[in-house]
Parts: C-alpha cells; structure tokens; sequence
C-alpha cells in the first residue's frame, strides 16, 4: 500500500512540475531583425521537447503610443501610426513539430501584404499626406530595391521619389512560434520596405 501510495504522490509531483514548465509565456527575442517584405526567413529554436505541435504566426503591434520596441528604429524615421493587427497564423510552413531533439524549423516568405507595410507600394504612398495646396509630404520605404526596363527605346525605372524626401518609413512586425502548451519564442522584426513586381503597378 505504501508503495502505491508513493508512486502516486511521485507522479502527481511530476505532472505538476511538467504541466508548470509547459505553461511558460512565450520568449521575446531581444534583438530586432530587419526584413523587406517579400524575403525568405528561416528560423530555428530549441523547444526542448520532440515531436511537439508548433504554430506561426504574424503580428503588428500597434503604433498609436509610438514605436513599440525597446531598440530601433534602426534604419527608418518615420512610421505610419495606427492600431495592431489581427494575430495571423502562417499556412506554410509545413513543419508543423519539433524534431527528435526538440528543435523547430520553419521558413516561409514574409507576405507582400498592407497589414505589415500599411504605406502600401508602389506609387499609392498611402501615407504621404498634403501640408497645402501645393506640397505634399512624401514618406518612403526605408530600403527599397531599385528596377528598371526596357520599354521600346525608353529605359524605365520605378523607384520612390528619392529626392523629395529620403527613405524613412518602416514598420513594426513579430513574428510568434507557439507551442501548444503555450510557450515558444517571439521574434521582432523592422521592416524596411518590400520587393515589387511591375504587375503591382497600377
């Protein structure tokens, strides 16, 4: 009986600490990437435990009180102000466990998408606004690739007006891996711009 009585307690013991150690707030990453949208990213982390469910997701946190990180903005000077967004889970990858070490891997493309860029590209510059009748305030992404083509004898090259404003505009954005006991890792990113193609011209 007492060694019943003993399993017992060592078990309960034992499910209580696992069930406090799964039930861990997720980890922010102190140090800030930076991305254009339209990238690769690949990430890689110790969950430390195998074969466990890990979901990714992307966040915008709001802007309304500023620049939400502790560090940056690095690269840009300027930032459109608004709320956050809706927390969106990634359809891909398909990595969707740790391995027999525990470590996940996932990459994905980062989403050309408004909701992390809100000043929209190219050519639209929702964020430029009018100071008077005859100026206007121009904002641009804080890196931005430069492309050109042929058009018959013409060269042309789409770019943001450089010279009326320099690049500046950039974005907060985390991206979340969570296991499913609610632990994981929360990955900030400044985003810089994002890579176009002629079709997105209007």
């Amino acid at each position: 009986m007492r060694r019943v009585l003993f399993t017992a307690i060592a078990l309960l013991i034992l499910l209580g600490s696992f069930s406090t150690a799964f039930a861990a707030e997720p980890q922010r990453v102190e140090e800030i990437d930076w991305a254009i949208l339209g990238e690769v990213w690949w990430f890689y982390f110790d969950f430390g435990i195998p074969d466990m469910r890990v979901d990714a997701y992307m966040y915008r946190p709001s802007t309304l009180a500023g620049w939400p990180f502790a560090g940056g903005p690095e690269y840009g000077t300027w930032w459109w102000t608004g709320p956050d967004s809706e927390m969106r889970r990634q359809s891909w990858p398909t990595y969707q466990y740790t391995d027999m070490w525990g470590w996940y891997y996932a990459e994905f493309m980062f989403p050309r998408d408004e909701v992390w860029f809100p000043c929209s590209f190219p050519y639209k510059w929702k964020c430029n606004y009018i100071l008077d009748p005859w100026a206007m305030e121009y904002h641009s992404p804080a890196a931005q690739p430069f492309e050109c083509y042929w058009d018959g004898p013409w060269l042309i090259c789409l770019d943001w007006p450089w010279l009326i404003n320099p690049a500046d505009t950039v974005s907060p954005m985390e991206v979340y891996l969570i296991d499913e006991y609610g632990g994981g890792y929360i990955i900030p990113f400044e985003i810089l711009g994002y890579y176009w193609k002629f079709s997105d011209v209007p």
